[in-house]
Order: C-alpha cells, then sequence, then structure tokens
C-alpha cells in the first residue's frame, strides 16, 4: 500500500473517530442529565475506551508483516469487544447512578486489565513470530543469493566439465535446507570462503581447481543439511 494511500485511511479513520465520540457524548449529556461520581467516573472510561481502541488499532497494523492475535483472534477485533465492553458498562452505570462508585470502578478497571494482559500477550506473541519470519526470509535470501552467484558463473565458463559441475552445484545449493543456526556457522564460513575462491579460479581459469572447489561446496552443503537436520 503506498504512503500516500495509507495516510488518507489513517485520516479518514480518525475522522470516524471523531464523529463517534461527538454523537456519543452528545446521546449522553441529552440523555442523562443528573451525573454522580458514578456518572463521571464512567464517563471518563468511555473517554479511555476510545484511546484504547485507537492505539490498539495502530499497534495491530503498523508495518510489521506478522498479524497480532491472541488464540486466533486478531487485536483489531479484541480492541473492538474491549471497546464496546466498556461502553456497555459506562452507560449502564450512567444509567444507575444509585450503584456504589467502587462497584461502577472496580467492574471499569477489570475490563480494562483483562483487555491490557490479552493485547500485552498478543503483541508479545506477534514479536516472536516476526523474529522468526526475519530469520527465515534472512537465510532463505543467503542462500539464494548464493545460487544467484553460481547461476551467473555457468554461461561465463566455456569448460564443459565446468560448466557441468556449477550447475551440480546451484542444484545442491537449490535443494539444501534455507534455515540456519549457531551449529552450522563454521561450515557456512568455509562455504563462504570456498564461494570467493571458486570466483577467483573461474577469473583465472583454472577450470580444474574451479572444478574440486565446486565439489568441495557440495561436500559442505552435505554436511551443513545433515547438522541442520539432526539439531532440529
Amino acid at each position: 500500500m503506498k504512503k500516500s494511500t495509507a495516510g488518507k485511511i489513517w485520516i479518514m479513520t480518525g475522522a470516524i473517530y471523531v464523529i463517534v465520540f461527538a454523537v456519543l457524548n452528545l446521546a449522553i449529556f441529552l440523555l442523562i442529565t443528573e451525573r454522580n461520581s458514578v456518572f463521571w467516573t464512567s464517563y471518563v472510561f468511555i473517554c479511555l475506551a476510545f484511546l484504547v481502541r485507537a492505539a490498539s488499532v495502530m499497534l495491530a497494523y503498523r508495518t510489521l508483516e506478522t498479524e497480532t492475535v491472541f488464540m486466533g483472534i486478531p487485536l483489531g477485533s479484541l480492541a473492538n469487544y474491549y471497546f464496546f465492553a466498556a461502553v456497555f458498562v459506562g452507560v449502564v452505570f450512567m444509567i444507575f447512578q444509585t450503584a456504589p462508585f467502587r462497584l461502577a470502578f472496580l467492574m471499569q478497571i477489570l475490563v480494562l486489565a483483562i483487555y491490557s494482559v490479552v493485547a500485552i500477550m498478543a503483541l508479545m506473541a506477534r514479536n516472536v513470530v516476526q523474529d522468526v519470519s526475519d530469520n527465515v526470509r534472512g537465510s532463505v535470501q543467503s542462500i539464494q543469493t548464493l545460487k544467484a552467484d553460481v547461476d551467473i558463473y555457468v554461461p561465463q565458463v566455456a569448460d564443459p566439465e565446468l560448466k557441468k559441475a556449477l550447475q551440480k552445484l546451484s542444484e545442491t545449493i537449490r535443494y539444501s535446507d534455507p534455515m540456519s543456526n549457531a551449529a552450522v556457522a563454521d561450515i557456512e564460513g568455509q562455504i563462504m570462503q570456498n564461494m570467493n575462491d571458486l570466483r577467483v579460479r573461474i577469473e583465472n581459469n583454472q577450470n580444474q581447481e574451479a572444478i574440486q572447489i565446486c565439489r568441495d561446496i557440495e561436500v559442505l552443503f552435505l554436511q551443513r543439511n545433515s547438522l541442520l537436520k539432526a539439531t532440529k
């Protein structure tokens, strides 16, 4: 989504919030004339519900790609549930202002506390999933970059045996496990070093040495894949 379009959506959403808040305030102050401490406590929590709902939407739909959910329910939907619950409880106590102040206050605090805990858990889960997703994406890109480097060499070489070795190496990289962890860091370091050596050998037309490096890299990838499988 373009930034200009996203900005317009946020502006229109904000306008809707202002309109709904204004209409709700108009209805409250026109229909409810008696206002004691229970009324004002309920009113404050209703206003707070608007702010919490807006903040939750911003947190849920910021640029991170992973959706924020709790028990399969998106944070935006959870914010709606909290908002309607807070407004409902607030309106009820506005109508029945003879209820004890402590009861009205406690009910609103309970609703807000439950939602806050759920929202924090959803955000924590989203961050963990996002970190895993970023790691997977980085690993996949690394493998794709290595394969692309080998593929670039294939049309550049004239030696049929070296061309065949490069094509075989490309296939090995293609079907290698894209994930990575600390256990294979040393092997991956050797792979990168050998890839640099391969580039130098190809540039210097040292075909036999380049073929042997291709085989060495294949062996390293096989070792890497086996070690990754064993450590999962």
